[in-house]
């Protein structure tokens, strides 16, 4: 299965199924991400949706289909089609906590594409009961209509939008861990050799990934622009309005607001780009109740040079959207921290093999600053080198104290700051700052057209610092995580069509939660113990494919006690259009990040099935 610590998609091979959450430092769990509830201070932005039933996009869609078959400009012109569908069924024993318990979910994505010269027409009938991570659904889950033409496009229905670097407004899907920021609304485009501009506008209702039955729902409009005056740069900003609407999720509604302004240039070799946004929630209060301001702003900065023989690029961020105290830090229905579309770079390397990837760092963009440093060097033709860092901490580092009255007795308490001011560069050393780093290295070497090596090394330190509550029943404490990790991949022609693909990682892990003290019913374990993971694939292309995955871990600690996971599973292809593919065995437990959005993928035991059809 593949691995986590804190809430962009895809499963790696051997991973388990995603479950999703976005971490928040002052505690020993991961949180969703996002905030709160609220009725908007401006009447006119309160807007009341009632739900739509699944005919009703039907009905829309069959009408724009009408609308474009009897269009005079359009006779004669062929109607092209594109119809998918992926089925995913399982069932085994899942543990949550220590607790183990029957899983099963049905899944069926039904997607279908019409096109006619310049209009598209677009739905998926999507039936997810039960889901495997995220809310059932039953019905049309996406619709739209979308006209093109000249650098002309307008969608109206249900959409995702990237907006420059995602710091103000980056919506997306991610199934395997249940995260969905679909908009319903319209969005136009305009694109020329000279400028680019856009608007759009919408409901978004983002159904919180830790509790299904918890709903965001947001009102946003916004728009953007970008100038280039000569081809090396680009000039650009946005703006983005946006309203909490009351529901169940909301203490009060709320008004945000977005801007942003960027810089970027690319000439030759180089490149580089610069950009600065702020969000402002003007609520006097929110600010009175939680005590901090409703204003934040985010900064993300990137330059880059690559020739035939080498490509350096460096990234940093400062994300200060919404710095507050450890107490305040929990609270998801605050509207000042970063809401559920703002996904800007996160700067942690996201990898494919499942060891790797295993208990990522997972970023707080509302208070988080740090950088990456990539190189990738072509020493040869059949040698490719990809050197690799990265790190980050929280702004400010604080400490618990006690609120005493005159007689000595505590009445209170609070959180003093212990640094000055927020820090300008991320403090790597200090655990009081939740310090993370990593670093890998990564040799690829193609020996001939049948054989080829992969070797990577990987070390990733990251450290969770709670504050406690400042007595002496709650003491702060550090909680740390490091791993080494080496991975040996080879890939092996054996025929004209065949071919044999194996993957073998070694792990020696450092984990703080799993000190414990010994007794005469316990094991004395110091947080040390190491995984083994090899996984074996055989595949006849393009018809057929076996594959075997086996793990193995020293500690006895983990779900369920297991030390051992069995993986079996194979691929078969009927004529051009469908897959179908089965697995069967036991999957280790972890964390799955995709974005910066990361969920805890409980341990499963069981069959999956799953039929891919493309028409």
């Amino acid at each position: 299965m593949i691995p986590f610590r804190f809430f962009y998609a895809g499963r790696t091979p051997g991973a388990s199924p995603p479950e999703t959450l976005r971490y928040f430092p002052a505690c020993s769990y991961l949180r969703p991400r996002n905030p709160v509830p609220l009725r908007s201070p401006n009447p006119k932005y309160h807007v009341r949706r009632s739900t739509l039933s699944a005919a009703t996009p039907l009905v829309a869609i069959a009408a724009v289909i009408i609308g474009l078959a009897s269009h005079n400009s359009l006779r004669g012109q062929p109607l092209q089609y594109s119809i998918s569908n992926e089925f995913r069924y399982g069932i085994g024993q899942r543990f949550e906590q220590d607790q183990e318990f029957t899983k099963e979910y049905l899944e069926n994505l039904l997607n279908t594409r019409l096109y006619v010269g310049d209009f598209t027409v677009g739905f998926r009938l999507q039936v997810d009961k039960p889901r495997e991570y995220g809310r059932d659904t039953v019905g049309i889950k996406e619709y739209y209509a979308e006209f093109q033409r000249d650098g002309l496009r307008v969608r109206g229905g249900t959409f995702y939008n990237l907006v420059g670097r995602g710091l103000v407004f980056n919506t997306f899907e991610s199934r395997p861990i249940g995260f969905d920021t679909q908009t319903e609304g319209v969005k136009i485009n305009y694109e020329s050799q000279e400028f680019s501009a856009g608007a759009y506008g919408g409901l978004l209702d983002y159904v919180d990934i830790l509790d299904p039955s918890r709903i965001e729902p947001y009102l946003v409009r916004g728009a953007s622009g970008e100038v280039r005056p000569i081809k090396e740069i680009a000039l650009g900003g946005s703006f983005l309005s946006a309203s909490g609407r009351k529901l169940y999720s909301f203490t009060r509604a709320f008004d945000s607001y977005l801007r942003e302004a960027y810089v970027g240039a690319n000439s030759g070799g180089f490149r580089g780009f610069f950009n600065y946004s702020d969000k402002r929630t003007p609520d006097s209060t929110i600010q009175a109740r939680f005590g901090h301001s409703g204003y934040g702003y985010g900064m993300y900065g990137m330059v880059g040079y690559s020739n035939e023989d080498v490509g350096v690029t460096a990234e940093i961020k400062d994300y200060r959207y919404n710095l507050v105290t450890p107490d305040v830090l929990g609270i998801n229905s605050r509207p000042t921290r970063a809401l559920p579309f703002q996904n800007p770079p996160n700067l942690v390397p996201e990898y494919d093999k499942t060891l790797l990837a295993r208990n990522p760092h997972a970023i707080d963009f509302s208070d988080e600053l740090g950088f990456q440093l990539e190189t990738l060097i072509y020493p040869t033709e059949n040698l490719t080198v990809t050197l690799l860092g990265a790190g980050a901490s929280r702004h400010n580092s604080w400490e618990a104290r006690q609120l005493l009255d005159t007689s000595g007795a505590v009445v209170g308490r609070y959180y003093q700051r212990l640094n000055d001011k927020p820090l300008s560069f991320a403090n790597m050393s200090d655990p009081k700052f939740s310090p993370y780093w990593e670093a890998y290295a990564h040799g690829e070497y193609h020996v001939n057209d049948d054989l080829s090596f992969a070797l990577g090394l990987q070390r990733r330190d990251n450290t969770t610092y709670l504050e406690g509550r400042g007595d002496s029943s709650s003491r702060p404490i550090a909680e740390v995580y490091k791993a080494s990790t080496a991975m040996l991949e080879s890939i092996m022609n054996v025929g004209e069509r065949d071919n044999l693909h194996a993957i073998l990682e070694l792990q020696h892990v450092y984990d703080s939660q799993k000190e414990r003290e010994g007794n005469d019913s316990v094991t004395a374990s110091d947080g040390k113990f190491n995984n083994v993971l090899l996984t074996l694939e055989y595949a006849h292309s393009p018809k057929w494919a076996v594959n075997t995955r086996i793990e193995w871990t020293t500690t006895d600690q983990e779900q369920g006690g297991r030390r051992i996971w069995p993986v079996l599973g194979a691929t078969y292809r009927i004529g051009d259009a469908h897959t179908i593919g089965v697995q069967y065995g036991a999957e280790r437990g972890g964390v799955v990040c995709t974005g910066g959005v990361c969920r805890l993928i409980n341990p499963f035991d069981g069959f999956r099935l799953t039929i891919v059809s493309k028409l």
